[in-house]
């Protein structure tokens, strides 16, 4: 039978040791990456009704090498780490599926990033999509803005175009604040 938090529960427990039981500095690091939302990419929220879900399923959590009760006891210290931090501050940027860049496709180029794609990718921790002919990531920034980075040459290239219908300034601006990567307007 298929759980539906199994998934969200290996991606908690991969990195791991749970032979024994972790330390706290582990569970406080699980939880700051959560919240910081770079390696961990989806909603904290998904991830504490996940880890909640297995630890009342009754099933077994563990995996293969792992000991159950190390497993279950991590899983409990990291939902009441995150208890003790809600509410969770929403991420600084989350992406959208490569269907979204057909509202982006006109909207003009306001940047340029001197980075390849790969590069971005790993400072992001998100990856482009092929759309047609160019490869494009679609975020969704903090303040509302919307953005599309678009990458039409190969890989080992640097320069991505930064295209969005909002405010060039200010887009620009909370990209490179919020990413951390210049742009070049």
């Amino acid at each position: 039978m298929r759980f539906p938090w199994r998934g969200y529960v290996n991606q908690l427990t991969h990195a791991a040791d749970l032979r024994h039981r972790v330390d706290d500095e582990f569970v406080e690091r699980v939880a700051d990456e959560l919240i910081r939302q770079r390696f961990f990419t989806l909603p904290v929220a998904d991830y504490h009704w996940a880890a909640t879900a297995a630890l009342g399923s009754g099933e077994r959590i563990a995996g293969e090498q792992d000991d159950e009760d190390a497993t279950r006891d991590f899983l409990a210290r990291l939902v009441r780490e995150l208890d003790d931090r809600g509410p969770w501050p929403e991420p600084p940027y989350s992406t959208s599926g490569a269907g979204e860049w057909a509202a982006l496709r006109d909207a003009p180029v306001v940047a340029r990033v001197p980075l390849t794609d790969r590069q971005i990718e790993a400072s992001l921790s998100r990856v482009f999509a092929e759309a047609g002919d160019v490869r494009v990531l679609i975020l969704r920034l903090r303040t509302g803005q919307q953005l599309a980075l678009r990458a039409s040459h190969p890989f080992t290239e640097p320069g991505v175009d930064l295209v969005t219908h909002g405010d060039p300034v200010s887009t620009v601006a909370a990209f490179v604040e919020l990413t951390g990567i210049e742009a070049e307007a």
